[in-house]
């Protein structure tokens, strides 16, 4: 099948947002997807997990192309996210480590692969030939029927590539500069004190809580259903604001994201790659692994939130230690973001409820304000 074959089936399919990394295999077609749909290029392969659920949360039909190597660092994301809320996810992988694998370390991962997603109840499946184009389109459609990931595994030489498929062009040259002082203060609040602050000057905007305590803290601070609240899913919840943002432009969207969460992640340069000028991430920063006991960080005293945000392409990055601060910052975000606000805190948790809603019921109610005319 050629790569034509599988962009309709896709189209067919109603896809309209591909997440991806590219693979050797099938470079053809992984130069061909920017130009077909709505694309985000990652630098890691979960990210597209978070990515893509926002985007279904907020209307969207995803899909994520990738090396089949790249769903070892999927599995969390996509059994927490994915499974546990219901979200639906057709997932495109090359087939690395098949008979004839060249490269030793495509092999131990690769090769029992569909015994690994069987194992963690991952649906596989696994293309039969060069004319089973619309096998593809079968996979996508039982993703979406199931709610569910749906692995799609290319074996090489299924995908005939084109001829004098075009070289990606060089690096972009721009101008660029930044006068940066860094001037951290000791702050005056605590993470429940931001979010309730953020929380309190939110209007119709999309609020997503990273997972554990700031989640509970921002469903005790305002409930509201235009509040996604994250119960897993490590470094994930910038990636989701990400998809919701892309999906919905009309929708501003703050993210209240951590410190170590973002450290952990590799989203940053694809945010600002993306542009989206409706997104805020307020990164809350407190030094610790909060949710876990408060242990220190790596970088306690030396990561710089606000400069690695500019270095990773934000235009627009600040720093605030108190409310007032803080309240000043969101109202001052621009409308050709994305914004990042790093917001320095106390460490500490509050003694509030567990989030009584299930994963389907934060779904659905944050679906239902999202798209009150479209069911999930």
């Amino acid at each position: 099948m050629d790569e034509d074959q599988i962009i309709g089936e896709l189209k067919k399919q109603g896809i309209d947002l591909v997440c991806s990394i590219p693979c050797d295999k099938a470079k053809g077609l992984f130069y061909r997807l920017p130009g077909e749909f709505r694309h985000v290029g990652l630098t890691r392969e979960e990210d597209g997990v978070g990515i893509s659920a926002g985007a279904y949360l907020a209307g969207a039909r995803p899909l994520v192309a990738i090396q089949s190597s790249g769903l070892g660092n999927m599995l969390n994301s996509l059994l927490s996210l994915s499974v546990t809320f219901g979200l639906p996810l057709p997932i495109l992988a090359s087939w690395r480590g098949c008979e004839g694998e060249k490269i030793p370390a495509q092999i131990p991962f690769n090769r029992p692969l569909p015994k690994i997603l069987a194992a963690a109840g991952i649906a596989c499946t696994v293309v039969s030939g060069p004319d089973a184009a619309p096998e593809i389109g079968g996979a996508v459609a039982a993703a979406y029927r199931d709610h569910a990931p749906h692995v799609i595994l290319v074996k090489p030489g299924c995908i005939a590539e084109a001829a004098g498929s075009a070289p990606g062009e060089g690096l972009p040259v721009r101008p660029f500069s930044v006068c940066y002082t860094r001037n951290w203060r000791t702050p005056s609040m605590t993470r429940y004190d931001a979010i309730r602050t953020i929380a309190g000057v939110t209007g119709d905007e999309v609020l997503v809580a990273n997972i554990g305590v700031p989640s509970k803290e921002l469903c005790a601070a305002r409930d509201r259903p235009e509040n996604f609240y994250m119960l897993g899913s490590y470094t994930q919840a910038s990636a989701i604001g990400l998809g919701i943002a892309m999906a919905r432009p009309d929708k501003r969207v703050i993210v209240i994201d951590g410190d170590g969460s973002l450290l952990g992640s590799a989203v940053l340069p694809v945010i600002a790659a993306a542009a989206p000028g409706n997104l805020t991430i307020a990164c809350l920063d407190n030094g610790v692994f909060g949710s876990t006991g408060n242990q220190p960080r790596p970088g306690q005293d030396r990561a710089d939130l606000a400069l690695m945000a500019l270095g990773a392409g934000f235009t627009h990055a600040m720093t605030v230690h108190e409310p007032r601060e803080l309240e000043a910052a969101l109202a001052a975000r621009p409308a050709d973001g994305p914004s990042f606000v790093h917001v320095r805190i106390l460490p500490g948790n509050s003694d509030v409820p567990n989030i009584s809603l299930s994963p389907a019921q934060i779904r659905d109610r944050f679906m239902a304000a999202l798209n009150p005319r479209q069911t999930g």
